[in-house]
């Protein structure tokens, strides 16, 4: 923080011309100023955080003189007329951590008055690391669960898991169910008597008697029906 105030002092120094000023005179100013702004900066000096507080630590001399520069002449005992004549106006200046720049009015360009490239350098590497770091604790510390179609946890990665038992009770049942089912559809498919089992509402199923004298029963599903020994034939169909 030392070189920076040091610089902001300076800057306002320089125009600091009356003649009247002894070079004691001006040298009090000069550590009256470094003194405040130093008392102002402390817990608003953040070398992570460059642009944290920078609004705060800014002065100008828009309409009056800044309050910094008020409290310094009175600490050096100078005069506060002097600086009100001799000080530009509409002049901004801005002390951060590693730079110090000023601008001439409010569409005035920016210039550079003292920059530390490698403090710069620093602190966005430390920004950086430390963004790095909770991005890498975020993905650790939240879990990926899978669920199926009605909501039941089947499986879970990262983050805080439960126990493993946990999941086989709660993914088994689906399993099994899901398995039941399709071993039921294969079944169903593969079965002789598929068409006589899906009788429509209100009917009456089918029974041995009325399958044997059906006019066209299934070739299978007499088989099936009066045994494995019985043979069938064409012959055997009661004539209609």
């Amino acid at each position: 923080m030392q070189t920076e105030v040091e610089t902001v002092a300076g800057f306002w120094l320089k125009y600091l011309t009356d003649s009247s000023i002894s070079p004691e005179t001006r040298e009090a100013l000069r550590l009256a100023l470094i003194e405040t702004l130093s008392d102002k900066y402390e817990g608003h000096w953040h070398l992570d955080k460059t642009n944290v507080g920078s609004g705060y630590r800014s002065m100008s001399n828009w309409r009056s003189l800044d309050s910094v520069l008020v409290e310094a002449a009175q600490r050096a005992q100078v005069p506060v007329s002097v600086l009100e004549r001799t000080m530009p106006r509409d002049v901004v200046v801005w002390c951060d951590p590693y730079s110090v720049t000023y601008r001439v009015g409010d569409h005035g360009s920016v210039f550079t008055l003292y920059e530390d490239k490698r403090g710069l350098m620093e602190s966005v590497k430390a920004k950086v690391a430390k963004s790095n770091g909770a991005f890498v604790i975020s993905a650790y510390s939240t879990p990926v669960v899978i669920r199926s179609a009605d909501g039941v946890e089947i499986s879970r990665r990262g983050g805080a898991s439960a126990p493993h038992h946990q999941y086989q009770q709660q993914g088994s049942p689906t399993k099994s169910a899901v398995a039941a089912a399709a071993d039921f559809r294969r079944a169903n498919a593969m079965s002789p008597l598929r068409h006589v089992s899906n009788y429509r509402a209100g009917e009456q199923p089918l029974h041995r008697q009325d399958l044997l004298a059906s006019p066209s029963p299934a070739p299978l599903a007499q088989k099936s029906l009066l045994g494995a020994n019985t043979r069938w034939s064409p012959s055997a169909q009661p004539k209609s």
